[in-house]
C-alpha cells in the first residue's frame, strides 16, 4: 500500500511540473498593455493610475521597474518634483546592488530569473539621470541639471571597469554630451559649452560619423560653428566649418562673449520624443546535447546569433533541452521624421538618441557576460528531472523511470522563460532642434510624418530671455485629427498638456491637417447592409456593448472610412477591453502587427488579413469613444478578444 502511494506522489510531482510548466507566463509587455495603450492615447494621467493598480509592478522584486516606469510619466506629465523623488529612489536602489534573497535565487534557476529583483540594464541606469537633468532644468536648477548630465559617461565608464572580460560596446553617450553644452549655454558658460559639444563631435567621428545609428546631427555641427565662433577660437571656427563643408553665410556674425552677452536673447531647445522603446520578447532555442557543447542559433532581424554553452564530459543532459533567452523588439514609432517652421522656412528635428540599437546592443554584452548563469539555470533543472526519473526507477521500473525523467524534461522545457522586464516608458526616439524666440508670444507650427499623411501641431512658447527647453511627445499618434477644413477652428489637442518648459506652464496646442479634408457621402459607397452595422448597439458579452460610427475623409489621393468605436458596460466594476477592429471577419489566420505597421498596410492596400489590439478601461454605466480607426473597405467586425 505505502509503494502505492509513493507512486503517486512521483506521478504527481510530474503532473504539477507538466501542470507549472505549461501555464502562460506572458512577457512583461503583455502585463502592461494597458498602461500602454493609455500612453498611445496620450493619457497620462490614466497611465499614473495604470501604473499605480498594477500588481505585477508592485511586486518588491519589481521595484526598480515601477519607479522608472512611473518617474518617467510624471516627467511627461510636467510634475518634475515627484518625477525626481522617484528616479532618485531608483537610482539609490540600484547604487544598492538590489539584494536578492535565497528564496529567489533558488526560484529563479529553477522556474525562470523573473523570480528575481529587476536591477537594470546598463542602459536604463544612466537614461535616469538623463530625466532627472531635466527635471531639475525644469525646476529652474541648471547647475543640478549639469551635475545629473555628467553622470551619464561616469556612470557608463563605472560600470564598464567592473566587468572584466565582454566590456560593453556602449560605453560613452554623445547626447549627453549635448545635454551637457545645453545646459553649459543656459548659465552663460560658452566656453564648457564648446567643450561638450566638441566632445560629443569626437564620438561621433572616432565611430564613423554614425553613433549606435545616429548620424551627427546637423544642430550639433552649427553649436560647434557658433560656440567656437563666440570664443574666438579661430583654428577650431576653421577647421569645423570645412570639416562640415559649411559656407560663411550659414554662420554666425558676433564673434566674440561680450558681443553675445550684449544684446537680450531667447531661444530654446525642442526635445521630441518619438514613439515607443523597445520591449523584450523571449526566444526559447530547444536542442539535443551533442559534442560537448549545448547549440543554438537565432536571427535578430538580419544578424545570426548563436548561443554555445560547454556541456561536461560524460553528462547526461537528458532528451529535451531549452534554454530561454530574452530579445529586444523594435516598437517603433508612428512618426518617422518631424519640422517645424522658422520665420517661414522648414527646419528639421535632428535625431539624437535611439534607443533600440542601444538597447540591443547592451543586452547581448550581458548576455555574454552571464553565460554561466545560463548554464547554472540549464544544469539545475537537469538535475531535478534526473533525481525524478531515478525515484521513478525504482518504483517504477526502467520504463517509468524513463517516462518520468522525459515528462520533467518537458517541463523543464516548458518553464524555461526568459526576463522580459525593461523600461518601457522610454521613447523609441529622441530629436531636438533650435528655435529663435522674440519678445510676446512664439508661433510655431509642427509638421510630423507618418503613413497616413502629414500632421501638423502648433506650439506656442512665450518669450523669456535666456534659453529654454521645450519637451514635445508622440508616443502614438496621439493627437485628434479635426473633420473640418482647417480654415474653420481647430479641435484642441488632448496632448497639449505635454508640451512643457521651464517657465513652469503648460503650453495649448492644436493640430489640423496639413490639407483641408474633403468628404464623400457614405450613401453612394456603403450598402444599405453595411450601413445598417453602423449606430447600433451590438453585445459584445460579458456586459460588454459597442457600437461604431464612421464618416470618410480623402488622404493622399485615397478614401478612407475613419470608424469611432464606443464601448459601454453594464458590469458594476471597471473592466479592461481588449478587442479589434477588422475589415473582413476575424480568424486565427490574421496576423497581428503593431498599430503603425498596420497603417502602414493599409496605405498599401495590404491590410486585410491584419490586425491590431486595442485596450481600453471601461467605467460602469458609461459610454467610452475607445479608438478611432482608418480602414479602406467600409465594412467592420469588432472582436472582443479579453475582458478583465
Amino acid at each position: 500500500m505505502k509503494a502505492i502511494k509513493n507512486k503517486r506522489t512521483v506521478v504527481k510531482t510530474v503532473m504539477l511540473l507538466l501542470l507549472i510548466g505549461f501555464q502562460s507566463c506572458g512577457t512583461y509587455n503583455s502585463k502592461t498593455s494597458d498602461i500602454e495603450s493609455d500612453l498611445y492615447n496620450g493619457n497620462f494621467d490614466k497611465a499614473v493610475a495604470g501604473i499605480e493598480g498594477n500588481k505585477f509592478l508592485k511586486k518588491k522584486r519589481n521595484k526598480l521597474l515601477y519607479l522608472m516606469e512611473k518617474g518617467k510619466v510624471e516627467y511627461m506629465r510636467g510634475n518634475y518634483e515627484i518625477s525626481n523623488k522617484l528616479l532618485e529612489e531608483a537610482y539609490i536602489l540600484i547604487d544598492d546592488i538590489i539584494k536578492t534573497n535565497a528564496g529567489q535565487a533558488i526560484a529563479s534557476k529553477l522556474t525562470n530569473p523573473m523570480a528575481m529583483p529587476y536591477k537594470g540594464e546598463d542602459f536604463e541606469k544612466v537614461t535616469i539621470y538623463y530625466y532627472k537633468a531635466l527635471n531639475y532644468f525644469m525646476l529652474g536648477k541648471p547647475n543640478e541639471a549639469l551635475v545629473e548630465a555628467k553622470r551619464i559617461n561616469i556612470k557608463l565608464y563605472e560600470l564598464n571597469e567592473k566587468y572584466k572580460e565582454n566590456k560593453n560596446k556602449y560605453s560613452e553617450d554623445a547626447f549627453s554630451q549635448i545635454l551637457q553644452g545645453i545646459i553649459y549655454e543656459s548659465v552663460g558658460d560658452i566656453n564648457n559649452a564648446f567643450i561638450a559639444y566638441r566632445n560629443a563631435e569626437e564620438i561621433y567621428t572616432k565611430n564613423g560619423g554614425d553613433f549606435f545609428g545616429v548620424p551627427m546631427p546637423e544642430q550639433l555641427k552649427k553649436d560647434l560653428l557658433r560656440t567656437s565662433k563666440l570664443m574666438g577660437f579661430t583654428q577650431e571656427y576653421n577647421d569645423y566649418r570645412t570639416k562640415f563643408n559649411i559656407a560663411v553665410e550659414d554662420t554666425p556674425k558676433k564673434t566674440t562673449p561680450e558681443d553675445y552677452q550684449a544684446k537680450p536673447t531667447s531661444e530654446a531647445i525642442i526635445f521630441w520624443e518619438n514613439g515607443v522603446g523597445p520591449a523584450k520578447d523571449q526566444i526559447v532555442i530547444t536542442a539535443s546535447g551533442g559534442s560537448g557543447i549545448f547549440y543554438g542559433s537565432y536571427m535578430d532581424g538580419d544578424m545570426l546569433e548563436e548561443i554555445i554553452i560547454p556541456i561536461p564530459t560524460g553528462a547526461n543532459i537528458g532528451s529535451i533541452n531549452a534554454i530561454a533567452i530574452p530579445k529586444y523588439r523594435e516598437r517603433g514609432a508612428y512618426y518617422n521624421k518631424a519640422e517645424i517652421i522658422v520665420n517661414g522656412k522648414p527646419q528639421n528635428f535632428n535625431l539624437a538618441q535611439d534607443f533600440y540599437p542601444i538597447a540591443k546592443q547592451c543586452l547581448k554584452d550581458r548576455m555574454l557576460r552571464e553565460t554561466i548563469g545560463l548554464v547554472t539555470r540549464f544544469a539545475a533543472k537537469k538535475a531535478t528531472s534526473a533525481g525524478l526519473g531515478a525515484i521513478g526507477k525504482q518504483l517504477l521500473g526502467d520504463t517509468g523511470g524513463d517516462l518520468i525523467k522525459l515528462g520533467a524534461d518537458v517541463a523543464g522545457a516548458a518553464t524555461e522563460k526568459a526576463d522580459t522586464r525593461n523600461w518601457q516608458t522610454l521613447p523609441a526616439t529622441i530629436s531636438y532642434t533650435r528655435v529663435p524666440l522674440h519678445e510676446g508670444e512664439n508661433k510655431f507650427i509642427i509638421r510630423k510624418y507618418g503613413p497616413m499623411g502629414v500632421d501638423t501641431d502648433t506650439l506656442y512658447i512665450p518669450y523669456k530671455r535666456g534659453l529654454q527647453i521645450v519637451s514635445y511627445f508622440d508616443v502614438g499618434r496621439t493627437q485628434v485629427i479635426p473633420n473640418t477644413p482647417v480654415a474653420k477652428p481647430l479641435l484642441e489637442n488632448p496632448s497639449a498638456t505635454t508640451l512643457q518648459k521651464n517657465s513652469f506652464e503648460q503650453s495649448k496646442g492644436t493640430t489640423a491637417l496639413v490639407k483641408p479634408i474633403s468628404k464623400s457621402e457614405p450613401e453612394t459607397t456603403v450598402t444599405n447592409k453595411v450601413l445598417a452595422k453602423y449606430n447600433t448597439w451590438t453585445d459584445g458579452g460579458n456586459g460588454i456593448s459597442y457600437k461604431v460610427t464612421y464618416e470618410t475623409e480623402n488622404r493622399g489621393g485615397k478614401l478612407f472610412y475613419v470608424k469611432k468605436v464606443i464601448l459601454q458596460s453594464d458590469n458594476k466594476d471597471t473592466s479592461n477591453v481588449t478587442f479589434t477592429v477588422t475589415e473582413k471577419p476575424f480568424n486565427r489566420s490574421f496576423i497581428e502587427v503593431n498599430e503603425f505597421e498596420y497603417y502602414d498596410s493599409q496605405m498599401n492596400q495590404k491590410a486585410e488579413k491584419q490586425y491590431y489590439k486595442i485596450t481600453e478601461k471601461i467605467k460602469p454605466g458609461k459610454e467610452t469613444t475607445a479608438v478611432t480607426v482608418y480602414q479602406t473597405l467600409p465594412d467592420f467586425y469588432v472582436t472582443i478578444l479579453n475582458i478583465k
